[in-house]
């Protein structure tokens, strides 16, 4: 087999993982320390930090911050596990803020469950579309020397316009005054 079919069956064997849907999460309330333990296991192919992905503390702040519901008795739901999932899988990519404004709307139509699941399907899509653009960007670029070195700068560099393009997006459908107060905080952090 030559090299540009190995790079080729390398990306194509890549792992697909999934964000669970409602019905994969537990059904019995769980303690803070059986939540991280999930939260790890659930969320651990998209994490490339070297730090924790979620700690006891993150969770008592997204609490305070209200993006998700307080425990009850110490014990959490999968209404808890549903808004980890998203929030600790999107906080790499976006503004905690940011995070919290989309859920918040998400909510205004839809239950935790419905959001879940459409984050769920909406992340398999989105792996799915990724996966076919790098085999793509392969096989178009097969008579040039291209290697999975390549290939990972080009989804790097896609990965850097997506979240700058999610973030144009996200600010357009803001109004006005938080656009605003965005401007006058990114002006305050470059002075």
């Amino acid at each position: 087999m030559d090299k540009h079919k190995q790079d080729l069956a390398i990306i194509s064997n890549i792992p697909h993982h999934s964000i669970p849907k409602w019905s994969d999460l537990p059904e019995i309330d769980l303690y803070m320390d059986q939540v991280i333990a999930l939260m790890e296991k659930y969320l651990s192919d998209t994490s490339t930090q070297e730090t924790k992905l979620i700690t006891p503390s993150m969770i008592n702040n997204y609490v305070k911050l209200g993006m998700m519901p307080a425990p009850v008795k110490k014990k959490y739901s999968r209404e808890h596990l549903a808004y980890l999932v998203i929030i600790c899988s999107l906080k790499q990519v976006m503004p905690i803020a940011n995070i919290k404004v989309m859920i918040d709307k998400k909510l205004q139509k839809n239950t935790i469950a419905e959001t879940l699941d459409f984050y769920s399907n909406l992340y398999d899509f989105a792996f799915r579309t990724l996966i076919e653009t790098c085999m793509n960007y392969l096989e178009a670029t097969e008579s040039n020397i291209v290697n999975l070195e390549d290939t990972s700068l080009f989804t790097a560099i896609a990965a850097a316009n997506c979240r700058n393009i999610s973030t144009k997006i996200f600010y357009m459908n803001q109004p006005q005054k938080t656009k605003t107060a965005s401007k006058k905080k990114k002006k305050e952090k470059e002075n």
